[in-house]
């Protein structure tokens, strides 16, 4: 794993400087609170101000105004449900159905994408409120992509897709999704982080297993057992802190496991090593150069060298694993790789609350598309 660690630390030192330069450091710095410059009075289908307002904003005018709504009869979002539970994407992504269409409190949605604020989302998502949370009108569903607009007649209704895994990392198979509520969002935000730094343990566990039954070299099955206890004593670190500020993490809920194959097992490792592992580890280290609080500052820089070696440690598999395939196989496993790409980019193209973004040291927009594009260039289309 020699030749991956040192591959990946020349990748991560290039984009942390890449990223730096483009003077994007975090979304307190370079994003104001209407997400940068549009056109003054634009507006949806909805009459809501279409201007882009992705950083969240805190505890904002979002939030005040949402505070004690009273849903009109027959209007009650329906509960968050799962729609897409693929091996790349396990139990992240939800839908909720909005029957009137998109409520007063939501002051504004990013044509692009249909990108709702960030506080908006807390309200909307109800099933599953975390301030570390990203949603979108669902296209075909209130928003058209392609035209790149809000389609809504007024009052008509919207389903709203909310995605929960805004943290990089690796995800077990069958993962159940945790419910994080607080009006702390930096206490949130530490809970999530140490359900899924606990989530990992599990994971590596059986990434273990399943290269020990694929004849792996044992090199490689007794890093994966390493990185099973690494992510056992990130998990309680974080929790600590979490602790401190007064938020309990949820526990960790894991499905039944089927038994896995090479295609399986080489499919996952490309999706939660190579990319979400590998994004999280340089995620990690810019975090701790940028991190507002001392103590997280310290926790994370030690959470990001190994981190670093775990997704060493996918690449190492990758390549061992992934010429034993077969052609179908193997394009599988891209395909997967392409898809997971994608939804971080959707994920981060909108910069994370400013409060939050400050203290944990978080990328703006901006400054998270540096480092994933950096990413996309020097590993991920190779």
């Amino acid at each position: 794993m020699r030749r991956e660690r040192a591959l990946l630390r020349s990748v991560f030192q290039r984009a942390l400087l890449l990223a730096a330069a483009s003077g994007a450091a975090c979304a307190e710095s370079c994003s104001s609170a209407g997400g940068g410059e549009q056109d003054a009075g634009a507006r949806d289908a909805n009459g809501v101000d279409a201007t882009s307002s992705t950083d969240g904003g805190g505890a904002g005018d979002a939030a005040d105004a949402s505070d004690g709504y009273a849903w009109p009869p027959g209007c009650v979002p329906s509960p968050p449900a799962v729609y897409d539970a693929a091996a790349d994407a396990p139990n992240c992504a939800f839908r909720t159905r909005l029957p009137c269409g998109i409520p007063p409190f939501v002051t504004s949605i990013d044509p692009v994408g249909c990108v709702l604020p960030l506080q908006s989302c807390v309200q909307l998502c109800t099933g599953i409120a975390s301030p570390f949370l990203s949603c979108e009108v669902a296209n075909g569903f209130g928003c058209d992509l392609e035209a790149g607009a809000f389609v809504a007649a007024d009052g008509a209704p919207v389903v709203i897709e909310c995605d929960k895994c805004t943290i990089a990392g690796r995800r077990p198979a069958a993962l159940r999704r945790a419910v994080v509520r607080g009006r702390n969002i930096v206490a949130c935000y530490l809970a999530h982080l140490a359900h899924l730094e606990a989530a990992s343990v599990p994971a590596f566990e059986q990434l273990a297993i399943g290269l020990e039954g694929l004849g792996a070299p044992e090199e490689l099955v007794r890093a994966a057992q390493r990185s099973a206890r690494d992510e056992a004593r990130h998990a309680r670190e974080v929790t600590r802190l979490a602790r401190d500020h007064g938020m309990e993490p949820p526990g960790v809920r894991i499905g039944a496991n089927r038994r896995r194959s090479a295609a399986d097992l080489a499919r996952e490792n490309a999706v939660e090593g190579c990319v979400r592992e590998t994004f999280g580890a340089l995620l990690a280290a810019w975090q701790a150069n940028h991190a507002r609080d001392r103590a997280f500052a310290r926790t994370i820089r030690r959470i990001a060298a190994d981190e670093a070696r775990h997704a060493a440690l996918a690449w190492s598999i990758a390549a061992w694993l992934e010429p034993r395939l077969d052609a179908a196989s193997r394009r599988a496993v891209r395909c997967a790789k392409q898809r997971a790409v994608g939804g971080l980019t959707r994920t981060w193209s909108h910069s994370p609350a400013n409060e939050l973004a400050s203290w944990a040291g978080l990328p703006s927009a901006a400054g998270a598309a540096a480092l994933i594009g950096h990413l996309d260039a020097s590993l991920w289309k190779t």
